[in-house]
């Protein structure tokens, strides 16, 4: 195997067991559940709803678990808010597993080394 192979499957071992940043990853998938509520809300609001109906009836639903959110303008702040806690508690979740799948992993793998340098003998 050539160098330059070799160097390219060392490199793409080192990112498949490369940890996440936990504190990072849940900062980036806040910031996104935010967004995205903000812009599903604001974009439902500028639509407006024809008379006699309400606006986002199905985002509106959002209120049973965000107490004070409304499909409204004042509403899409306080959706963004409730949307970056549950974005970074599930960025941070996620993040953590992933760290603990690798870490197993990369356990069982070198107790396995371990075990097969013993000999009997």
């Amino acid at each position: 195997m050539s160098t330059a192979s070799s160097e390219r499957h060392r490199l793409v071992l080192a990112w498949a067991f490369a940890r996440v940043d936990v504190v990072a990853f849940a900062a980036a998938c806040a910031v996104i559940a935010a967004a995205v509520l903000f812009a599903l809300t604001v974009a439902l609001v500028a639509k407006g709803a024809p008379p006699g109906m309400p606006v986002g009836p199905h985002l509106a639903g959002l209120a049973a678990w965000f107490p004070g959110y409304a499909v409204s303008f004042p509403g899409a702040f306080v959706g963004a808010a409730y949307a970056a806690a549950v974005g970074a508690a599930g960025g941070a979740l996620v993040a953590a597993l992933w760290n603990l799948a690798h870490a197993l992993l990369l356990a069982a793998i070198r107790f396995r080394a371990n075990l097969a340098s013993y000999s009997i003998d």
